[in-house]
């Protein structure tokens, strides 16, 4: 089975560690292929080194700004070039492309996983969604019980299926905290409080920081992950007087060594649908702060931490320091085995592509 993943780029973030997770797992893995609609091969490997070995399964459109129909037909030919079967996109962008595709190449099929439908509240991602799936089919695939939901109310389309994302469990698996500790320059008698999240809008750094104001001196924060926030929170983190409590880490290229350091993870995002972080917090036996935002509530339960509503932030320090006395260790990460391991989300996947071909 010949499938080509289509993500927008490909720095860290959920949805390009599930693509990438499908290159190496899937039993089609030798005849799958990654199209990144933005970026290149030298600012990818720049921020994620570990893919360089993946360097062959990967194609760079460089896509231009705003709607870009050479992108069609850069796809067409990959389509072309590689024999492909089966066109994977993630999210909206590679959705839209993928299906003005698979118009000129009918005889592909396209599936496509919804990680979130938070961007279908506006008008004009409903109704683009909408026609492309009338024009071009798509088969819709969700990644939680509620994003599937959610998709269904926005669009009136009901996914073939929901299949949970999946972790490499080998990967993620504790080790020493003090050695990890002193790996990522990280202080070691204090409470660390971790966050691995893009530093943008809407993922919940303000929150982690004011709430970090109000925990005794002993607890410290640890960011790992870039974005345009950056300098903003570092001033936030100054104006508080919490420079020397507050740790960004940029990015982390081992981060089964970041989780293992720290205490407790939280992510406090307004909007989310199944974030790997949780799930890989939880493999490395992490206990967990979250929003009650998107999937987290299918994969989090009161004995690996808490789920926090949005309209409850300011109780979020105290959360977090109840969270500090929980067990940490194997109970916490055999629930992430039970649930989350990704061979059995990628032969899930491989099941789904079989039933479209036969």
């Amino acid at each position: 089975m010949k499938v080509l993943h289509i993500v927008q780029h490909l720095k860290i973030g959920g949805l390009e560690k599930m693509a990438v997770s499908m290159v190496k797992q899937s039993r089609f893995c030798h005849e799958t292929r990654i199209a990144a609609l933005e970026g290149t091969i030298t600012e990818c490997f720049n921020h994620w080194p570990e893919l360089a070995g993946l360097k062959e399964k990967f194609d760079f459109i460089e896509k231009k700004a705003k709607f870009d129909i050479q992108v069609v037909s850069k796809l067409v030919a990959l389509i072309d070039k590689y024999n492909i079967e089966i066109v994977h996109s993630h999210h909206i962008g590679p959705m839209l492309y993928a299906s003005l595709a698979c118009l000129k190449r009918p005889q592909v099929k396209h599936v496509s996983t919804v990680h979130d439908a938070w961007y279908l509240n506006s008008i004009k991602p409903r109704l683009i969604t909408k026609l492309l799936n009338k024009l071009s089919p798509v088969h819709w695939i969700a990644d939680a019980n509620v994003v599937a939901h959610d998709f269904y109310a926005h669009t009136s389309i009901k996914p073939k299926a929901t299949i949970l994302n999946g972790i490499d469990c080998n990967q993620f698996a504790p080790i020493n905290m003090q050695y990890a500790r002193y790996q990522l320059g990280l202080p070691k008698n204090v409470k660390i409080i971790g966050c691995a999240a893009r530093l943008e809008l809407g993922k919940g750094h303000v929150p982690l920081i004011e709430a970090l104001e109000e925990l005794p001196q002993d607890y410290h924060l640890a960011f790992a992950g870039r974005g345009s926030l950056n300098d903003t929170l570092q001033n936030l983190v100054n104006e508080l007087g919490l420079q020397n409590r507050v740790h960004f880490l940029g990015g982390v290229h081992k981060m089964e060594v970041f989780y293992s350091a720290i205490d407790v993870f939280s992510l406090f995002s307004e909007r989310e649908g199944l974030p790997l972080s949780i799930l890989e917090a939880m493999a490395c036996g992490i206990p967990i702060v979250a929003s009650d935002v998107g999937g987290i509530k299918e994969v989090l339960t009161n004995e690996q931490g808490y789920l926090l509503p949005l309209a409850l932030r300011a109780q979020l320090s105290i959360t977090l320091k109840k969270a500090t006395s929980l067990q940490r260790g194997d109970a916490i990460r055999a629930h992430a085995l039970s649930i989350a391991q990704i061979k059995n989300m990628s032969s899930k996947y491989d099941q789904f592509y079989r039933t479209l071909t036969v």
